[in-house]
Parts: structure tokens; C-alpha cells; sequence
């Protein structure tokens, strides 16, 4: 069925998670939203791709070999436990269902009522390959924020409105959390769009006001990780207030309530190299659902609308990503493996160091080309840091103008700040 969201509905079971196998191999997944979220269905997908990716390597190593292949999970044969009569046969097997004629009509009429919902949701994907995480992360700009900004800046230019938008946040720092609502319509965010639609704003003008709304992004996210959003708290009150038959606060009345909780773009963020696509449905009916995935050399969005020209607002945020793409400054022309290389070309020299791959985080952006340096190192010999290797090994490289330096050694956490701007660290 097209994008698994289509088609007669007949084989889907919309209760908690759903395995959905294709005739030719494909495989998706389809779940209730109020029995799980997206980071644990993303985890039980990837953890199932994972382990068949490595099983049928392991297949192919055993046939080489001549030991065989690992038989199929499916057909393996099941085997009653030597000391217990209660195993369970875990073999799949065909449910046949004995239905009244009422229940029968009941299905049927409930049948006719997905389809028009059906019918009445349409769903376009766009493949965005020019660019990704890398020329993002390459500009000091969070990818994450930079796709909200990518949304809400097409929305804008299409209709002329900063609209209500939705990204949910993890809260699975706290024991039983779930999800915060982090809403992507903030004043900077706002400022980027009339900056944007502004024909006399300059691409450095431009570029500024992008990285503003993307800090202020970062930073309410932060707030939200910790559990400091407004939307569940204030959603906690109000169920409170009507459970207990209290009265309700004139402001859960207020326009300014009923704008925030309608979502015209409903958005989530939830990918890894084991999905192709991910989607859901928009939220209110004249509202967008847009699932995205940040891939280092493009971006995946899977759009959906109650036929809201859902083509048109993928043209339009094709063309946005394009624009957005004009005023981000270009990677460096050294590429990070060449930096890396370079990095341990003029390290070869330290015999005790040799072999050890020095890199780590700089910052968000790809290091600028090293020029040719002299390594200076401690007055110390391979012995006399043996001891310390042996037990915990740090090293860190440190850019210092035009020279690097390279130091060995517990030490360092006391003769170096960590995490000091332009170091980069490695603990083995």
C-alpha cells in the first residue's frame, strides 16, 4: 500500500505496533500513537533491521564455510522444553474469525467510514538531495532547527502567515516521560521570515536572521529536554480542573488557547539509516503532517494534508531549501578525512602515539585545512607514560595559531580547560 497509510485499511490493525510485510521484502511499521512515541517504535525497527542485517551475513559467512545456513526465525522447528509440558508454539498461524451477521455490518460500515478518510488525505515525499547535516553543521546552524526553520519559512512564503507549529521533544530523562511540545513559532523565527520575503535584505542579513531563529530554537528545546515546556503543564491543569468539576480558567477559553492548540504544522523528527520514510497524518483538517529525516548529504520530508496542496507546499519548500541553501557558506575544500590524514601524517612521527586516531568534536563545524606544522611533544619518554597507557590513555590536540601541540597524560585535565573552543578530545 502506498506510503502504508492507504489502500483499503483491511490488513491493518490499528492497535499499538504493526509489522506490515510486502510480497517483494519491503517492510514498515504502523502504531497507535497514545501507546508509544516515535523514538521507542524507531528503536523496535531498528533493532529488528539490525539484527536480520546481521544474520543473513552470518548466513552467508556459514555457507562459505560449508556449516550451513542459520535456518529462517519463521520455519525454525519448535522444540517442547525437556522439562516442562507448558511450551508454547510460537509458529506463525493463520487467525480465521467466526463474525456474526451484525458484527459483520458493523465492520462493514466502519469500513466505509476509513475510506473516506481515507480518500480525503493525501501524502507527497520529498527526496532533497543537494545538501544535508553536513553544510548545515558546516555553518554553526543545529540541522533540526534549520528543517523547522525550512517549514515554517515555505508555509509563510505560500500563504503569507507565521502559523501554529508543533515538533515534540523527548522527555525521557524522567522516569515514565514521554514528550514535551516545542512550538517552533517564536518572534525570532518570525523575524527570519519577513527578513526573508524582503527583497532589500542582503544574504549576510539573511543569514543572521536564520542563525538567530535557530539559537532561539536550540535553546527552548534545552528547556524542553528539562522538562520546562508550558503545553503539558498547562494541559495537566486544565484535565485536573474538569476531572474535579472545578471551574475552568477563562484563559483555556481565550483565542489565544484555541490558536495554540490548533497545529497547522504538526512535525516530528525520527530517523536512522534502517527508514526510508516516516509520515503521519495532520492533526486538525486544514493542517499538514510532516515527518522528517536529517541525512548527512540531504533531507527527507514526508508531507501529508486533507488535500491542502500538498504538491504546491513541497514545490514551495523545495524552492526554500534551494534559497536557504544560497546564503549558508560552503564546507571547507579540504574534506574532514583529508584533515584527518593530514593530522596523522605530521603525528607519525611520535612513536608512542602512533596509530591512535585523534579526532573528535570541534565545535559544529568541519576544522578549517591545518597548515604544515612542527609537533612539539612532552619532555617524555614511550616508558615513562607506559604505566599510564596501560590504565587510561587521553590525548588531545590543541590549535594554537599556527602551531599544534600534543600532549599525553592524565595531566591534562588540570593543564588544559576541557572543553576549551578549538581542542578536540579523545578518552581511550
Amino acid at each position: 500500500d502506498k506510503y502504508y497509510q492507504a489502500g483499503s485499511c483491511c490488513n491493518r490493525w490499528y492497535d499499538k505496533i504493526q509489522i506490515i510485510v510486502c510480497a517483494d521484502g519491503t517492510a514498515g511499521i504502523n502504531f497507535e500513537h497514545s501507546a508509544v512515541d516515535g523514538h521507542t517504535a524507531l528503536r523496535f525497527v531498528s533493532d529488528i533491521f539490525a539484527e536480520t542485517v546481521v544474520n543473513f551475513a552470518q548466513s552467508i559467512t556459514q555457507s562459505i564455510y560449508g556449516k550451513g545456513r542459520i535456518p529462517s526465525v519463521i520455519h525454525a522447528e519448535v522444540r517442547r522444553a525437556a522439562c516442562s509440558d507448558n511450551a508454547i508454539d510460537t509458529s506463525p498461524k493463520k487467525l480465521t474469525f467466526d463474525l456474526p451477521m451484525s458484527l459483520r455490518d458493523t465492520i462493514f460500515y466502519a469500513e466505509t467510514a476509513i475510506g473516506d478518510q481515507i480518500v480525503s488525505t493525501e501524502t507527497v515525499v520529498l527526496e532533497f538531495k543537494k545538501y544535508g547535516k553536513d553544510l548545515v553543521k558546516a555553518n554553526r546552524v543545529s540541522p533540526d532547527s534549520f528543517v523547522q526553520m525550512s517549514m515554517l519559512l515555505a508555509y509563510y512564503q505560500l500563504y503569507g502567515k507565521v502559523v501554529c507549529a508543533y515538533e515534540p521533544v523527548l522527555t525521557k530523562h524522567f522516569y515514565h516521560g514521554r514528550t514535551e511540545a516545542m512550538r517552533t513559532s517564536t518572534e525570532k523565527a518570525a523575524a527570519l521570515c519577513y527578513k526573508w520575503c524582503n527583497h532589500f535584505s542582503t544574504k549576510e542579513e539573511k543569514l543572521q536572521a536564520l542563525k538567530d531563529a535557530t539559537v532561539e530554537h536550540s535553546r527552548l528545546v534545552k528547556e524542553c529536554l528539562k522538562g520546562k515546556g508550558v503545553d503539558r503543564h498547562l494541559y495537566a491543569l486544565k484535565c485536573i480542573a474538569e476531572k474535579n468539576n472545578m471551574p475552568v480558567p477563562s484563559f483555556f477559553e481565550s483565542e489565544s488557547w484555541k490558536t495554540l492548540n490548533h497545529t497547522i504544522l504538526s512535525t516530528s523528527n525520527c530517523g536512522n539509516p534502517s527508514l526510508r520514510h516516516f509520515g503521519f497524518g495532520p492533526v486538525v483538517p486544514d493542517g499538514f503532517g510532516i515527518g522528517y529525516i536529517i541525512k548527512d548529504g540531504g533531507l527527507q520530508y514526508s508531507v501529508s494534508s486533507k488535500h491542502r496542496q500538498t504538491k504546491r507546499y513541497v514545490h514551495t519548500l523545495e524552492r526554500t531549501l534551494l534559497e536557504l541553501g544560497k546564503v549558508l557558506k560552503p564546507a571547507t575544500s579540504v574534506s574532514v578525512e583529508s584533515h584527518k590524514k593530514s593530522v596523522r601524517k605530521q603525528s607519525s612521527g611520535l612513536d608512542y602515539v602512533d596509530g591512535i586516531d585523534y579526532w573528535g568534536e570541534m565545535g559544529d563545524a568541519a576544522p578549517a585545512p591545518v597548515p604544515a606544522t612542527t609537533l612539539r611533544s612532552n619532555e617524555t619518554t614511550s616508558s615513562d607514560i607506559a604505566s599510564k597507557v596501560a590504565t587510561k590513555f587521553l590525548a588531545r590536540v590543541v590549535r594554537r595559531d599556527s602551531q599544534i601541540s600534543l600532549n599525553i597524560g592524565e595531566e591534562l585535565v588540570t593543564s588544559q580547560p576541557k572543553g576549551r573552543k578549538g581542542s578536540i578530545e579523545e578518552e581511550h
